[in-house]
């Protein structure tokens, strides 16, 4: 993956400003001392360069990433410090439906079938400023220059569970083998060693692990048929909360935060 200077570097960035305590998949980042309650939020940190955990400058483990930068500024605009929840991404939708969490952030589409069970945020990420990619091992690219080169029988092609990369797989290499699994990390090391010939994520994702020296190229999607973005989701009815969550993404897309960010835990 990273560098470990990599990883203690931007753990570094974005300690600077908020101290942060965890035990095991449990984060707490104390945002202003005056702040008496957390706000929390579930995410599955294993996806950078939007949530990873590394290695914080004390030694110990801690969350980093896009949405983790996006949420501490949720969180200042309650009025609250953050608590992050590291969990499989099977089950963040149903913990934020249900109220275990009050919101979730982990690189979601707000897909038809999702908006049915919870409530999404306006886009923060959207088509035109995030690309989707089926990456593939650099050995193979003269024998598979594009994406329609690997809709073919006896390929196996990768996508994390619940995602809409799925659905991509589905519709792009229909006559491959789909191989779905919740770890993306297990993924990236089976395109590594060639036990799958390809694998649809996002660029970011890409891009994370290609600058941190992994052989992977990128075909690019041309359309990302249904793709409307990363969103935020909270529990269906909680306007309060979305209206927030929404004032802070405006905000941040009209200073290009998020864009920063998006380079620096790209890089």
């Amino acid at each position: 993956m990273k560098k470990l200077v990599l990883v203690m570097f931007t753990a570094l960035i974005t300690l600077g400003l908020a101290a942060c305590t965890n035990t095991s998949n449990v984060f707490d980042f104390i945002l202003d001392e005056s702040y008496d309650s957390f706000v929390t939020m579930a995410t599955s940190a294993d996806y950078a360069p939007y949530e990873s955990i590394a290695e914080g400058p004390d030694g110990k483990n801690t969350v980093v990433g896009v949405d983790i930068e996006i949420a501490k500024e949720i969180a200042r605009a309650l009025g609250k410090n953050l608590r992050v929840i590291h969990k499989n991404f099977d089950f963040l939708v149903e913990d934020v439906r249900s109220g275990k969490v009050d919101f979730i952030i982990a690189g979601i589409t707000p897909t038809p079938s999702r908006a049915e069970i919870i409530d999404f945020s306006k886009s923060y990420y959207t088509e035109a400023s995030v690309e989707q990619v089926l990456l593939i091992h650099e050995d193979n690219v003269a024998q598979y220059p594009t994406i329609e080169s690997l809709n073919q029988a006896g390929l196996r092609i990768g996508a994390q569970t619940g995602t809409i990369q799925v659905e991509f797989a589905q519709l792009f290499t229909p006559n491959a083998t789909l191989k779905v699994i919740s770890d993306i990390n297990e993924l990236m090391n089976n395109l590594n060693n060639k036990q799958i010939d390809g694998l649809f994520t996002e660029g970011p994702v890409a891009d994370a692990r290609i600058n941190g020296g992994a052989s992977f190229v990128k075909l690019i999607l041309d359309e990302a048929l249904d793709y409307e973005g990363n969103a935020v989701g909270v529990k269906k009815g909680n306007v309060e909360l979305l209206n927030v969550i929404n004032a802070v993404i405006d905000q941040l897309i009209a200073d290009g935060q998020i864009q920063i960010w998006l380079e620096q835990y790209s890089a």
